[in-house]
């Protein structure tokens, strides 16, 4: 291999070949010789085009290689991503919307954020009518016939119950028709516990806890022509989620008057585990419903078969809760690295997560990992001294378990409203980039429909091909704040992570903890986010948009 130190080899090379020529020339007269000299020195000819058209390529691929390097030691041998994590998690615990709990989380990494020298890191409110709510204590325990304690966790903005209360059971198994609840339970609801729904379906027990992406899978994956998944309008979506998200109001309203005590509902999922993820009554002056809790799958079978069989379950449980109107905690948290070039720091890499939980885990996984993945992969490019040609932009989203809160609210101040054209600032933004499926290792992306994007991450994943398979499938996933951004024709993309143990077991859980984040995965995830913010940072254009339908 030859390395160029300056311009003597160049020169020397070329008057080598050139005194080669003349001599050959005059020395040989015919056809046959010449082509015989050609075929000789044919290497020297390949060398010369080599160098005289490839040195800006190999400047640019030996700074690239330069900065992967950087990225890989920083953030694999200098990784803080999981003491940030440890910390988030196990002393500020969950981050339900409206809580203090949330906004002591959000000093906390907003303050982490500085110290790591990130720029012009601050809050920006999106909820004036998100109310706060805190549990105090609560318990429920089956009485009679026999003793059991029911492990049990309440749902978000259920209110106290009046000190200890304790009483019998009456098990209804749906409310489709209101009509007939009415009729069927006036007058017999008074210091009744209400068990709601039907028996969960068990789940099987050789199910595999774990999964990760199989090359298979990722191959399908990439091989989709076209979407499955079809997104609905955001406006559409929203107006949707107000009826969806309060679907059981009038129900909890007419036991509530009717005199009960409580509801005890469930889900079906894997070996024990509580799904405690509504409700949704989050606004100031909404819904306050009657102490309501979620139970263990088996608890709430137990009870159900032993009121088929003629027993009646006696409940004894309080619940004691708190309410409260505290605008200020309802924050999304933004920092950034501010462009150095010119031309084009006015232009940004934008990247998101979101923020906030549910209340009955710590949010380690949902989405707590990747909250500080984005932290961490900006701290990595700070530490290696890297001066970004766009801005580098991370937004911490809250509320985006109730209806993309947070996400919407920064799109409507940045970029106008849900139902306006989107404006100039929006295109100025080359990309956002989020991140919520868990705590698994990156493993490719959805473009979303944007099939324009595929070259620009194909030559992304291509250097890190030993961190990450880099599939890329046309494929639109939901339900997450990448939607938003979407809306806006911002090119908007949700990275394919390994599933883990999301679904069965973590996801709006109380086992949503620490024990279920794997280090080498978020550190991996720092990793490849750093380089890909990097790259897309570095490239002459902006990330094509998709062409609207």
């Amino acid at each position: 291999m030859i390395y160029i130190q300056n311009g003597k080899v160049l020169n020397t090379l070329v008057i080598k070949l050139n005194y080669r020529l003349n001599k050959c020339y005059i020395r040989f007269q015919n056809l046959k010789l010449i082509t015989r000299f050609i075929m000789k020195f044919k290497n020297i000819f390949f060398i010369l085009a080599f160098i005289l058209i490839m040195p800006n390529s190999f400047s640019q691929i030996s700074k690239d290689q330069k900065v992967l390097a950087q990225i890989r030691t920083e953030g694999f041998l200098n990784t803080q991503a999981m003491s940030m994590l440890e910390e988030l998690t196990e002393v500020y615990g969950h981050r339900l919307t409206g809580s203090r709990e949330y906004l002591a989380a959000a000093n906390f990494i907003s303050n982490k954020m500085k110290s790591l020298g990130l720029d012009n890191v601050h809050f920006e409110n999106y909820c004036d009518n998100c109310r706060g709510w805190s549990m105090k204590s609560f318990n429920v325990e089956m009485t009679s016939p026999n003793f059991m304690h029911i492990n049990a966790y309440p749902l978000a903005m259920a209110k106290s119950s009046n000190g200890i209360v304790e009483g019998e059971v009456v098990h209804i198994e749906s409310f489709r028709s209101m009509d007939a609840i009415r009729k069927q339970y006036a007058g017999k609801l008074k210091g009744k516990v209400v068990l709601l729904g039907t028996e969960p379906r068990q789940m099987p027990l050789n199910e595999k806890v774990s999964k990760r992406y199989s090359e298979d899978e990722l191959d399908k994956m990439e091989d989709k022509l076209v979407p499955k998944t079809k997104q609905t309008p955001l406006p559409d979506l929203f107006k949707g989620w107000e009826t969806s998200d309060v679907y059981d109001k009038e129900f909890l309203e007419f036991i509530e008057a009717e005199g009960a005590l409580a509801v005890l509902k469930s889900r079906s999922i894997l070996l024990g585990i509580l799904h405690p993820d509504g409700t949704y009554y989050y606004q100031t002056g909404a819904l306050k419903p009657l102490p309501y809790f979620t139970i263990m799958p088996e608890h709430f079978g137990r009870l159900a078969r032993m009121i088929k069989l003629g027993a009646t379950p006696k409940i004894r449980l309080n619940l004691e809760t708190e309410f409260y109107n505290e605008p200020g905690n309802n924050v999304n948290i933004i920092g950034e690295i501010t462009g150095a070039d010119p031309k084009l720091k006015s232009e940004t890499i934008l990247i998101g997560a979101h923020f906030d939980s549910w209340h009955s885990g710590t949010g380690a996984t949902d989405n707590g990992a990747n909250s500080v993945v984005l932290v961490e992969a900006l701290r990595i490019l700070k530490a290696i001294g890297y001066k970004p040609k766009r801005t580098l932009r991370m937004g911490l989203w809250g509320g985006e378990e109730q209806a993309f809160l947070g996400s919407a609210a920064y799109a409507r101040q940045h970029f106008g409203g849900l139902l306006e054209k989107p404006n100039n600032a929006s295109k100025k933004i080359s990309a956002y980039l989020n991140l919520d499926n868990g705590a698994g290792a990156i493993r490719g992306l959805y473009l979303q429909k944007n099939e324009m994007a595929r070259p620009v991450f194909e030559d992304v994943f291509a250097p890190i091909d030993n961190l990450s398979e880099g599939a890329l499938t046309i494929e639109n996933t939901l339900s997450t704040d990448h939607e938003t951004f979407d809306h806006y024709n911002i090119p908007a993309f949700q990275f394919i992570q390994d599933e883990l143990a999301y679904g069965n077991v973590t996801h709006h859980t109380q086992l949503d903890v620490l024990e279920y984040v794997p280090e080498e995965d978020i550190m991996k995830n720092a990793v490849i986010l750093a380089w890909t913010i990097y790259k897309l940072s570095e490239n002459e254009a902006m990330v094509p948009r998709k062409v609207r339908d």
